[in-house]
């Protein structure tokens, strides 16, 4: 794991555990509070985020969001037991269903110990911390229970899986729904996009990403730079037209 600074008040956690790409977790400390979004695959990868929290942000409030339910993004749950977890309904529904599925299906990836933690402060629609410049909305997507961050200050947009780089997983069938998210993103005024595993994303890339949903629903051909490409693309196109 390594730990870069994106911006003033913004830390990015980079783990290299998982095979195929990287996955990311942010801390943004704010005047009252410090928000981390999603904690990884277990105790021990949170082990130096904690020790962060405590050495350099003890007085603060710390909250956790979980951008969607897979265990990527949520089995370091458990070492935040007396934090508020926030996360769309949807999420902590397909979590507390699914939990014990995920957990045997990917238990070679856990780091350290994970414990069933669900969160703890659920919305619909969107939540806010006016007093903190962050929003957290619904953003449908790459799951069905996707959501998204806005920090007003910072102008950083936050979208957890829902653009990834060179490709996106689709896991949600409604590409319409996902199209709709991506064009909303469009009317937030960001200066840098970040996602669950890939940095540094741009306007650009919400419009690319758009095109590919558009002619993956209708059947497009494509020729791609990588056999990661293609295997992930032949995923998302199995899916979506089975």
């Amino acid at each position: 794991m390594k730990n870069e600074k994106i911006s003033k008040n913004c830390d990015v956690f980079i783990y290299n555990e998982l095979k195929e790409y990287t996955t990311n977790i942010f801390l943004i400390e704010k005047k009252s509070k410090i928000f981390l979004i999603d904690t990884f695959c277990g105790s021990e990868s949170m082990i130096p985020i904690k020790k962060i929290l405590a050495d350099k942000y003890n007085s603060k409030e710390v909250i956790v969001i979980n951008t969607h339910f897979h265990w990527d993004h949520v089995w370091g749950n458990s070492s935040f037991k007396k934090n508020i977890i926030i996360s769309h309904k949807l999420c902590r529904e397909i979590l507390n269903e699914h939990w014990e599925e995920q957990f045997k299906k990917n238990e070679n990836y856990i780091l350290g110990s994970v414990e069933k933690s669900l969160p703890n402060l659920t919305f619909k629609g969107s939540i806010n911390f006016p007093d903190e410049g962050i929003e957290i909305f619904y953003s449908p997507g790459h799951t069905v229970d996707s959501i998204s961050i806005f920090d007003y200050d910072e102008k950083i947009l936050y979208v957890g899986d829902n653009l990834e780089k060179p490709i996106i997983y689709v896991e949600h069938k409604d590409i319409d729904t996902y199209i709709q998210t991506l064009n909303a993103y469009l009317g937030y005024k960001f200066t840098k996009i970040m996602a669950g595993h890939t940095l540094n994303l741009t306007e650009k890339d919400i419009y690319e990403t758009i095109k590919y949903l558009n002619d993956l629903k209708n059947g497009n051909k494509f020729e791609f730079e990588s056999k990661y490409m293609r295997k992930i693309h032949q995923q998302n196109y199995r899916f979506i037209h089975k």
